[in-house]
Protein backbone atom coordinates (compact mmCIF):
# COMPACT_ATOMS: atom_id res chain seq x y z
CA UNK A 1 0.00 0.00 0.00
CA UNK A 2 2.78 2.44 0.94
CA UNK A 3 4.65 1.81 -2.33
CA UNK A 4 1.48 2.37 -4.36
CA UNK A 5 1.00 5.72 -2.62
CA UNK A 6 4.58 6.77 -3.44
CA UNK A 7 4.07 5.72 -7.06
CA UNK A 8 0.82 7.70 -7.23
CA UNK A 9 2.57 10.74 -5.78
CA UNK A 10 5.39 10.44 -8.31
CA UNK A 11 2.89 10.39 -11.18
CA UNK A 12 0.84 13.29 -9.84
CA UNK A 13 1.25 16.60 -11.62
CA UNK A 14 0.80 19.71 -9.49
CA UNK A 15 0.97 23.26 -10.86
CA UNK A 16 2.17 26.31 -8.96
CA UNK A 17 1.60 29.81 -10.32
CA UNK A 18 2.94 33.18 -9.23
CA UNK A 19 0.45 36.06 -9.05
CA UNK A 20 2.24 39.35 -9.83
CA UNK A 21 2.85 39.86 -13.57
CA UNK A 22 1.60 36.34 -14.24
CA UNK A 23 -2.05 36.70 -13.17
CA UNK A 24 -2.22 40.37 -12.18
CA UNK A 25 -0.55 42.52 -14.83
CA UNK A 26 1.59 45.20 -13.14
CA UNK A 27 4.13 45.51 -15.95
CA UNK A 28 3.57 49.08 -17.11
CA UNK A 29 2.45 50.48 -13.78
CA UNK A 30 4.51 53.18 -12.09
CA UNK A 31 3.70 53.29 -8.37
CA UNK A 32 3.33 56.59 -6.53
CA UNK A 33 5.68 55.25 -3.83
CA UNK A 34 8.60 52.85 -3.74
CA UNK A 35 6.36 50.14 -2.31
CA UNK A 36 3.71 48.73 -4.59
CA UNK A 37 2.18 47.09 -1.48
CA UNK A 38 0.91 50.51 -0.42
CA UNK A 39 -0.93 51.00 -3.69
CA UNK A 40 -4.40 49.64 -4.28
CA UNK A 41 -4.42 46.67 -6.64
CA UNK A 42 -7.71 47.80 -8.19
CA UNK A 43 -6.14 49.55 -11.23
CA UNK A 44 -4.25 46.44 -12.31
CA UNK A 45 -5.71 44.43 -15.16
CA UNK A 46 -5.63 40.65 -15.50
CA UNK A 47 -2.92 39.29 -17.75
CA UNK A 48 -4.34 38.55 -21.20
CA UNK A 49 -6.11 35.14 -21.43
CA UNK A 50 -5.29 34.29 -17.80
CA UNK A 51 -8.76 33.16 -16.69
CA UNK A 52 -9.44 30.86 -19.63
CA UNK A 53 -5.93 29.44 -19.55
CA UNK A 54 -5.96 28.74 -15.83
CA UNK A 55 -9.38 27.11 -16.20
CA UNK A 56 -7.88 24.80 -18.84
CA UNK A 57 -4.84 24.08 -16.65
CA UNK A 58 -7.02 23.31 -13.62
CA UNK A 59 -8.72 20.61 -15.70
CA UNK A 60 -5.39 19.30 -17.01
CA UNK A 61 -3.87 19.14 -13.50
CA UNK A 62 -7.01 17.59 -12.00
CA UNK A 63 -7.64 20.59 -9.77
CA UNK A 64 -4.12 20.52 -8.32
CA UNK A 65 -3.25 24.16 -8.97
CA UNK A 66 -1.83 26.46 -6.29
CA UNK A 67 -0.99 30.16 -6.30
CA UNK A 68 2.24 31.05 -4.51
CA UNK A 69 3.09 34.72 -4.24
CA UNK A 70 5.77 36.76 -2.52
CA UNK A 71 4.32 39.90 -0.97
CA UNK A 72 4.03 41.83 2.28
CA UNK A 73 1.29 41.11 4.80
CA UNK A 74 -0.40 44.36 3.74
CA UNK A 75 -0.50 43.35 0.09
CA UNK A 76 -2.11 39.97 0.84
CA UNK A 77 -5.53 41.47 1.54
CA UNK A 78 -5.34 43.66 -1.57
CA UNK A 79 -4.43 40.67 -3.76
CA UNK A 80 -7.24 38.60 -2.28
CA UNK A 81 -9.65 41.51 -2.90
CA UNK A 82 -8.45 41.74 -6.51
CA UNK A 83 -9.04 38.01 -7.01
CA UNK A 84 -12.53 38.27 -5.54
CA UNK A 85 -13.37 41.42 -7.54
CA UNK A 86 -12.40 39.65 -10.78
CA UNK A 87 -14.42 36.52 -9.86
CA UNK A 88 -11.15 34.62 -10.13
CA UNK A 89 -12.18 31.48 -8.27
CA UNK A 90 -15.26 30.66 -10.32
CA UNK A 91 -13.63 31.72 -13.61
CA UNK A 92 -10.58 29.50 -13.09
CA UNK A 93 -11.77 26.72 -10.79
CA UNK A 94 -8.89 27.34 -8.38
CA UNK A 95 -9.89 26.81 -4.75
CA UNK A 96 -9.52 29.75 -2.34
CA UNK A 97 -7.64 27.41 -0.01
CA UNK A 98 -4.94 26.94 -2.67
CA UNK A 99 -3.37 30.38 -2.22
CA UNK A 100 -0.13 30.77 -0.30
CA UNK A 101 1.92 33.86 0.48
CA UNK A 102 5.62 34.06 1.36
CA UNK A 103 7.73 37.03 2.41
CA UNK A 104 10.94 36.30 0.49
CA UNK A 105 11.37 35.07 -3.09
CA UNK A 106 13.50 32.08 -2.08
CA UNK A 107 10.68 30.87 0.22
CA UNK A 108 8.63 29.91 -2.84
CA UNK A 109 10.91 26.89 -3.21
CA UNK A 110 10.03 25.60 0.25
CA UNK A 111 6.32 26.12 -0.47
CA UNK A 112 6.66 24.18 -3.73
CA UNK A 113 8.38 21.29 -1.97
CA UNK A 114 5.73 21.17 0.76
CA UNK A 115 2.88 21.27 -1.79
CA UNK A 116 4.49 18.73 -4.13
CA UNK A 117 4.63 21.19 -7.02
CA UNK A 118 5.95 19.58 -10.22
CA UNK A 119 5.39 22.55 -12.57
CA UNK A 120 5.88 26.21 -11.60
CA UNK A 121 5.23 29.43 -13.53
CA UNK A 122 6.89 32.70 -12.45
CA UNK A 123 7.94 35.90 -14.19
CA UNK A 124 11.26 36.04 -12.31
CA UNK A 125 14.22 33.87 -13.25
CA UNK A 126 15.66 34.58 -9.80
CA UNK A 127 12.71 32.78 -8.18
CA UNK A 128 13.03 29.83 -10.55
CA UNK A 129 16.78 29.63 -9.84
CA UNK A 130 15.96 28.51 -6.29
CA UNK A 131 13.84 25.63 -7.64
CA UNK A 132 16.12 24.01 -10.20
CA UNK A 133 16.79 20.95 -8.04
CA UNK A 134 13.32 20.57 -6.50
CA UNK A 135 10.76 21.32 -9.22
CA UNK A 136 11.08 19.37 -12.48
CA UNK A 137 9.27 21.78 -14.83
CA UNK A 138 9.99 25.48 -14.53
CA UNK A 139 8.36 28.13 -16.72
CA UNK A 140 9.51 31.72 -17.08
CA UNK A 141 6.50 33.89 -17.95
CA UNK A 142 7.09 36.92 -20.20
CA UNK A 143 10.55 37.58 -18.76
CA UNK A 144 12.16 40.94 -18.16
CA UNK A 145 15.41 41.00 -20.16
CA UNK A 146 17.37 42.88 -17.48
CA UNK A 147 16.49 40.27 -14.87
CA UNK A 148 17.26 37.43 -17.30
CA UNK A 149 20.70 38.94 -17.91
CA UNK A 150 21.36 38.88 -14.15
CA UNK A 151 20.38 35.20 -13.76
CA UNK A 152 21.13 33.89 -17.26
CA UNK A 153 23.07 30.86 -16.00
CA UNK A 154 19.70 29.39 -14.95
CA UNK A 155 17.99 30.01 -18.31
CA UNK A 156 18.75 26.47 -19.64
CA UNK A 157 16.69 25.08 -16.72
CA UNK A 158 13.46 26.83 -17.70
CA UNK A 159 10.99 27.05 -20.55
CA UNK A 160 10.14 30.60 -21.58
CA UNK A 161 6.43 31.37 -21.95
CA UNK A 162 5.35 34.29 -24.11
CA UNK A 163 1.87 34.65 -22.64
CA UNK A 164 -0.92 32.33 -21.57
CA UNK A 165 -1.66 30.93 -25.03
CA UNK A 166 1.98 29.89 -25.26
CA UNK A 167 1.73 28.41 -21.75
CA UNK A 168 -1.10 26.11 -22.79
CA UNK A 169 0.83 24.98 -25.87
CA UNK A 170 4.04 24.26 -23.96
CA UNK A 171 2.63 22.83 -20.74
CA UNK A 172 -0.18 20.65 -22.08
CA UNK A 173 0.94 19.87 -25.62
CA UNK A 174 4.74 20.18 -25.17
CA UNK A 175 4.93 22.31 -28.30
CA UNK A 176 8.05 24.46 -28.40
Amino acid sequence: MFHARILLMKNTKVLGVDIGNVIINRRNYVPKTNHIDQEAYAPFQPTENVFESLHTLVKYFGGKVFLISKCSKGAEAQILNWLTFHDFYSRTGIDKQNIFFVRERNEKNRACIELGITHFIDDRLEVLSYMTESTPYLYLFEPNQHEVDMYKTFLPNVTVLNGWTDAIQKIIFNIE
